[in-house]
């Protein structure tokens, strides 16, 4: 007879450590949701803002390229000017 209670203790022991198991999950398993709920609710947030910083990203490069162009310009301009100088030099030491 000994060894019936001496199963019957490891069972429920087993029992007990499989409920401990069981109850140790579901509490990760809910933390683990809870973690995935707050990430779903941040992923439109951080959308938004990856967008705006692209578009900012885009709006200072055509701001650049459109300032770039601009100084071409006045460097061609001053280019001219100095084209007609030399010009009108050459004519001035002709005449």
């Amino acid at each position: 007879m000994p060894i019936m209670v001496t199963e019957a203790a490891n069972i429920e022991e087993q029992l007990a450590s499989m409920k401990a198991t069981l109850d140790r999950l579901s509490r990760e398993s809910a933390e683990k949701d809870a973690q995935i709920k707050r990430q779903n609710e941040q992923i439109p947030e951080l959308m938004k803002r990856l967008e705006k910083k692209s578009l900012e990203a885009s709006n200072k490069d055509s701001y650049k390229e459109d300032s770039d162009k601009e100084s071409n310009r006045a460097e061609e301009s001053d280019d001219e000017r100095n084209a007609r100088k030399d010009r009108s030099l050459g004519s001035m030491s002709v005449e």
